[in-house]
C-alpha cells in the first residue's frame, strides 16, 4: 500500500466511525434535514476530541476560523518561498513527483520539499507572451526573478499559539473531514454511484481535501509538518483532490499578522525604539512556511545598506510540538492510520527531536558556518558554484535567523535550461549528498527544492536553511555504505548480512518481507549500478521503490535504524529532483569516489 492509499485509508477511518452512521442516516431519512442535525453536532464532535486529548475549551458553533474568513484567505494567492531567492524557510519539504516514503524498506519519510507550482506558472505565462517571445529562456527566467522582487504574502489568521487553541484546531479539522466524508457518501449513494471504495470518500473529494489544506497552513508548526510530508508522495498515485489541496500546502503557510510579527521582533530585538535604527525589516514577508516566516530587511548600520533576508519564528509553535504531536498521534492511532509495520512511536520520536532541533535557530546559525566552511573546501562544489550565505551574528537569536540575501529561484526552475546545465545541477546536487553522508557525516536532511536557489544570471546556486541538519555516527555510516554498494552491485548475500547487522531485519522475516526488502533495495541502488547515463525521469524509481510499501506496513518486524528517517527522506528528494530537472548522468562514479574517501581513510 502506498504512502496515498495509507492515509486514505486512515482518514477513512477516522470518518467512519461517526460519519458512517451520519450517512446511513441520510440514506434513510430526508438528505437535507439529516445533514443540518448532523451539522448541528460538529461542536460535540470537535468538544469530544478536545476532551480525549486533555486541552478544555468551550466550543462554539463556527469553525476555529470563521468559514468565509477561511475561505476569502484560502482563494488568495500566496507566494511560496519556493519563488523566491533568499533564505526559504525550513525543509518545508516539497518535491512533487517525490514517492518514496515510510512505505519503503527503510521507511523513507520525506519532510517538506516545497514546489513553487506558481513558478512554472508564472514562467510558462512568460514564454507565452507575445512581447516575450523573443527573449532567451534565461532572460524570461530573469524577468521572472525581477518581477518577483517586491512580492509579499498578504496577511492571514492569526498563529494559534495556546495548547487550547491548537487542540481545537485538530477538533475542528477532524470534524469537518467526518461531516464532509457523510456529505460526499450521500452524494455518491443518491447520484447513483456504483463505486464502493468508501474508504477513499475523504480524500477524493474536493471539499474536504481543501478544508485539510485550509487547516494545515493555519495551524502552522507540526500540523503542517504533516501535510508537507504528505505532498511529497508520488503525484501519479495521489487521489487528484488532494494533490491539488496539497499542492497548496507545498507552496507555504498563512503569513501571521502584523501584530504577532513585531511581538516577535520586540520579544527578541528588545523595544522597537531599540532597533528600528539599525535594521529595516519590510512589514510583509516574501515567503511563508510550517515554523515561520521570512521578510527582506536592510541594515541601515552599513555603508551600503546590506540587503538581509530575516526568518522569524511563529509564536507558540516550539512550544507546543509536544502537544501537536500528541494529537496527532492520538488521530493517527484512532483512525487505524497507522499500520503494524509503520512504528507510529519511532516516527513521532524521530519528528520530535527533529521539530525540537529546528526551532533552535542558534544551532542552525552554527550549521551555517559549518557547511560555509565544508562547501568553500571543496574544489568540485566550488567549481560548481555552491556558496552558503553569510549569517549576520549581530540580529540573530533564539527565535530570529538573519543572513545576507541572495538572488536566485528554487534548483527546479532549471527544467528550462539545457540539457547540460540540468545535468551539471542534478549530479552536483547528487554527489553533494554522497559528500555530507559518506565523508562529512554531517547531512542537512531536508529535500526541500526552496533549500537550493538558482541564479540564472551567474549560475550559482546558494544553499539555505540549515535547520534540519543532523551528524551521523560512523559505525552507521560505514554499514550503510556497504548495504547502497551491495545493492549497486545486487549482491544479495551482502545486502542481507548488512541489512541484519545493521537491524533493517530481523532474520525471522517471510520470505514476502525479504523479497521486497531486495527488490526496493536493488531499486534505490539502480542508478549506482554502472557508468552509463542514467535517465532518472524515465526511471520512474521512486514510484517503483514506493510499491513495496504495503509489504513493509504488514510484515516488518522491527523499526529501522532511526537515522534512515531523515536519511531517506534526503536521498529520496536528491532523486525527486533529478527526476523534476529530467537529468541524465552517470553516478557510479559519484560512489566510486566515497567509496575511494573511506578506503583512504582506512589506510591512513
Amino acid at each position: 500500500m502506498s504512502g496515498w492509499s495509507r492515509v486514505a485509508s486512515g482518514l477513512g477511518r477516522v470518518a467512519s466511525s461517526g460519519a458512517n452512521r451520519i450517512s446511513h442516516g441520510i440514506l434513510s431519512n430526508d438528505p437535507q434535514s439529516a445533514l443540518s442535525r448532523a451539522s448541528r453536532h460538529l461542536p460535540e464532535l470537535a468538544e469530544s476530541i478536545l476532551v480525549k486529548s486533555g486541552g478544555t475549551a468551550v466550543v462554539q458553533q463556527h469553525s476555529y476560523v470563521d468559514r468565509q474568513q477561511s475561505d476569502d484567505i484560502a482563494n488568495k494567492e500566496f507566494r511560496s518561498a519556493s519563488s523566491h531567492d533568499a533564505i526559504t524557510i525550513e525543509k518545508d519539504n516539497r518535491a512533487s513527483g517525490a514517492d518514496a516514503s515510510e512505505s519503503q524498506p527503510q521507511l523513507i519519510k520525506q519532510s517538506a520539499i516545497t514546489q513553487s507550482a506558481s513558478l512554472h506558472e508564472s514562467t510558462n505565462d512568460i514564454q507565452n507572451d507575445k512581447s516575450q517571445k523573443n527573449n532567451t529562456v534565461e532572460e524570461q527566467i530573469a524577468n521572472y526573478d525581477e518581477e518577483d522582487q517586491n512580492q509579499h504574502l498578504p496577511e492571514g489568521s492569526a498563529v494559534p499559539s495556546t495548547r487550547i487553541s491548537r487542540a481545537f484546531g485538530f477538533a475542528s479539522l477532524g470534524a469537518g473531514l467526518a461531516l464532509g466524508t457523510a456529505a460526499e457518501f450521500a452524494r455518491r449513494t443518491l447520484g447513483g454511484s456504483s463505486s464502493n471504495n468508501n474508504g477513499n470518500l475523504v480524500l477524493s473529494n474536493d471539499a474536504n481535501a481543501q478544508r485539510l489544506s485550509d487547516s494545515l497552513r493555519r495551524m502552522r508548526g507540526a500540523a503542517m509538518k504533516l501535510g508537507q510530508m504528505l505532498s511529497i508522495q508520488d503525484e501519479s498515485i495521489a487521489p487528484p483532490a488532494l494533490t491539488n489541496a496539497l499542492a497548496q500546502v507545498r507552496k507555504g503557510a498563512e503569513a501571521m499578522p502584523t501584530h504577532q510579527l513585531m511581538q516577535q521582533l520586540n520579544d527578541q530585538w528588545g523595544d522597537q525604539d531599540e532597533w528600528k535604527d539599525r535594521i529595516d525589516v519590510e512589514e510583509r514577508p516574501f515567503a511563508a512556511a510550517s515554523i515561520g516566516q521570512v521578510h527582506r530587511g536592510t541594515l541601515l548600520t552599513t555603508e551600503d545598506q546590506k540587503k538581509v533576508a530575516v526568518k522569524v519564528q511563529y509564536p507558540g509553535v516550539a512550544n507546543s510540538i509536544e502537544s501537536d504531536l500528541s494529537n496527532l498521534s492520538m488521530l493517527v492511532k484512532a483512525s487505524g492510520l497507522s499500520p503494524p509495520g509503520l512504528f507510529l512511536d519511532n516516527v513521532i520520536r524521530v519528528g520530535r527531536e527533529e521539530l525540537k532541533v529546528e526551532c533552535d535557530y542558534r544551532r542552525e546559525a552554527v550549521n551555517y558556518h559549518r557547511f560555509e566552511q565544508l562547501i568553500s573546501s571543496d574544489p568540485g562544489l566550488v567549481a560548481d558554484r555552491f556558496v552558503v550565505p553569510s549569517v549576520i551574528e549581530e540580529f540573530s537569536t533564539d527565535r530570529i535567523l538573519v543572513t545576507e540575501y541572495v538572488r536566485g529561484g528554487t534548483i527546479d526552475k532549471v527544467i528550462d535550461l539545457d540539457q547540460d546545465e540540468r545535468n551539471r545541477i542534478g549530479k552536483a546536487i547528487l554527489r553533494l549528498t554522497m559528500l555530507e553522508l559518506f565523508v562529512w557525516r554531517f547531512m542537512q536532511t531536508d529535500p526541500n527544492w526552496g533549500n537550493f536557489l538558482y541564479d540564472v544570471r551567474t549560475r550559482t546556486t546558494y544553499l539555505i536553511d540549515f535547520g534540519a541538519a543532523r551528524d551521523y555516527d560512523e559505525e552507521f555510516v560505514r554499514g550503510y555504505l556497504n548495504i547502497v554498494k551491495a545493492n549497486a552491485d545486487q549482491d544479495e548475500k551482502a545486502l542481507f548480512d548488512e541489512s541484519i547487522r545493521m537491524g533493517f531485519l530481523t532474520g525471522e522475516e517471510n520470505s514476502m518481507m525479504l523479497e521486497a526488502h531486495k527488490m526496493s533495495g536493488y531499486c534505490l541502488g539502480e542508478p549506482f549500478q554502472s557508468y552509463e547515463p542514467y535517465n532518472f525521469k524515465e526511471s520512474r524509481i521512486t514510484s517503483r521503490i514506493s510499491e513495496h510499501g504495503a509489504v513493509f506496513l504488514k510484515h516488518r518486524l522491527t523499526p529501522p535504524p532511526e537515522e534512515v528517517y531523515t536519511l531517506h527522506r534526503k536521498l529520496a528528494g536528491a532523486y525527486n529532483l533529478c527526476i523534476k530537472i529530467g537529468a541524465i548522468i552517470s553516478c557510479r562514479d559519484l560512489l566510486d569516489e566515497v567509496i575511494e574517501h573511506v578506503e583512504l581513510k582506512d589506510r591512513s
